[in-house]
């Protein structure tokens, strides 16, 4: 049976313009936990997004894997954090210094900041994803848990800068998470979501097949991996829809909402979900 179901949010569970749950969604989330199934936000985003998120429902959120599994809260309590290397971000910078059309933006006390760009040209661009507010020559000396280039261009554009950073740089990863947004999150080497599922399943004393995951985009490849019962959603980029062993709808089908109804129904009655093939 399924007894903690990982869901990455943006395109998966969440497909609204506003990045917010539908009432359905936040229903089948209620309906899951009433059966005894934890369910985790498992997403690239900070934890301070996601009340919000959850239309201030807290109980829905307050166990997640924020920042790519490199901060873990359980029940609200912040039980894990896995921090870049300084002096790994340093390199990054210095990488980016001759780039154009890319920068750092780093995560800090509550405040995103983007590192060796202009803040004009920063707030110039129409889709300045993650608000950003301040330019700072250097990397600050302090712990950083969560970090991106933006690349200002395209999709291939991306994957053209995180191949140069990934060849330079092997103490990192750099995934282009999907097109729409082009971005390049960045982890220690080897790290990802799965780590924050682990911390979370060990914890809760389950066994990688009470575990269920769902995701759409190449950050997700992680847990998708890592767990058998692996969900990709219609919408899912290409290596996402050929790494899951399931598939079902469209997030704007409400897809996932009805797979976790599936799964709370089961789960309370001793079974698999009916999509699985139960």
């Amino acid at each position: 049976m399924i007894r903690l179901v990982l869901s990455d949010l943006d395109s998966t569970l969440i497909w609204q313009p506003d990045h917010t749950v539908t009432p359905f969604a936040l229903d089948a989330i209620h309906a899951l936990q009433a059966a005894g199934v934890h369910f985790v936000p498992c997403t690239g985003r900070i934890f301070r997004d996601l009340p919000r998120m959850f239309a201030g429902d807290e109980s829905a959120c307050a166990t997640a894997v924020t920042s790519n599994g490199q901060l873990v809260y359980l029940d609200g309590e912040l039980v894990e954090k896995v921090p870049i290397a300084h002096e790994a971000l340093v390199a990054v910078a210095d990488e980016l210094r001759g780039v154009d059309d890319a920068y750092l933006v780093m995560e800090y006390g509550g405040e995103k900041v983007a590192v060796g760009a202009d803040l004009g040209f920063v707030l110039a661009h129409p889709d300045n994803f993650w608000r950003v507010e301040t330019a700072l020559s250097e990397v600050p000396d302090e712990p950083c848990y969560k970090a991106n280039v933006r690349v200002v261009g395209s999709f291939e554009r991306c994957r053209e800068v995180a191949a140069v950073l990934g060849a330079a740089l092997a103490e990192l990863d750099f995934v282009c998470p999907m097109p729409g947004t082009p971005h390049i999150d960045l982890t220690p080497h080897g790290f990802g979501k799965d780590h924050g599922g682990d911390f979370l399943m060990e914890r809760l004393g389950l066994t990688p097949d009470e575990v269920c995951c769902f995701g759409d985009a190449e950050n997700d490849l992680a847990v998708l991996r890592h767990y058998p019962r692996s969900v990709a959603v219609a919408n899912a980029v290409p290596a996402v829809r050929e790494c899951a062993r399931w598939h079902i709808g469209r997030a704007d089908e409400e897809a996932v909402a009805h797979a976790l109804l599936d799964i709370a129904e089961a789960t309370a009655a001793g079974r698999m979900p009916s999509f699985m093939g139960a």
